[in-house]
């Protein structure tokens, strides 16, 4: 399966704090999306680097638990990086870089970018959060590329030029190289009711492509993601 990331909605400005019990109500009817191994693309557009913040590691579990006690004792205070935004902020940031981006991805998924800009203003809130507990314990080294990923896109929001072979350009050529696979899932991830009926069998059919389906074509897009983290690794 490899590492799990969701995009949640969330009832506060922040992950749920396992020493107070909040995880047992968290997901209670909010939606959700999953990705494997790495935010995908368009979950980076929703986000600033002020919307950066840390979580205790021992707090991805509720107190009372044995994984609390478990993890208390490892990690201590250690924290991890996650986002979150309010979902207006959230919307308001994925219309502006709607051009920036799919000129960069192609003007043929601007259909998955309205339906996920939909999801989003539909769906997702009153806040947006990106849980990455699935990276906790990886070091400070993911602070510092989710910081240069938000820098290249508050570039691209000034009207700059992201830095060349920087962050936003590798999402941008991991997905050119791998969008025959699925473009749904290395855009937004998938969850329930995601994506809505048809939106493969459209994208399928403007990429002119077919839209595959089965054990081996889930088997490729895990292993092209598991490429794309050994090397962010490396």
């Amino acid at each position: 399966m490899g590492t799990r990331l969701h995009l949640n909605s969330a009832p506060w400005p922040r992950m749920p704090v396992g020493a107070a019990g909040e995880w047992a109500g968290f997901f209670d009817g909010g939606a959700e999306l999953e990705a494997a191994n790495w935010p995908p693309l368009l979950w980076w557009a929703l986000f600033g680097a002020g919307d950066l913040a840390e979580a205790r590691i021992a707090d991805t579990e509720d107190a009372g638990t044995e994984e609390h006690t478990e993890l208390l004792d490892a990690w201590g205070d250690a924290t991890y990086p996650y986002l979150v935004v309010d979902g207006e902020t959230a919307l308001a940031r994925l219309r502006a870089r709607r051009e920036g981006l799919t000129g960069r991805i192609g003007e043929r998924f601007s259909p998955l970018y309205e339906e996920f800009t939909e999801l989003v203003g539909t769906r997702l809130g009153p806040y947006v959060l990106l849980r990455t507990e699935a990276l906790a314990g990886d070091g400070d080294g993911i602070r510092t590329l989710f910081e240069e990923t938000l820098a290249d896109l508050e570039r691209l929001d000034a009207g700059e030029l992201p830095s060349p072979g920087g962050r936003l350009e590798s999402l941008v050529a991991d997905f050119r190289r791998w969008r025959h696979l699925d473009p749904v899932l290395l855009l937004t991830g998938t969850g329930r009711g995601w994506p809505p009926a048809g939106l493969r069998e459209r994208l399928a059919a403007a990429d002119r492509r077919p839209s595959g389906g089965g054990a081996g074509w889930s088997a490729a897009v895990g292993r092209a993601w598991g490429a794309l983290v050994r090397r962010r690794a490396g």
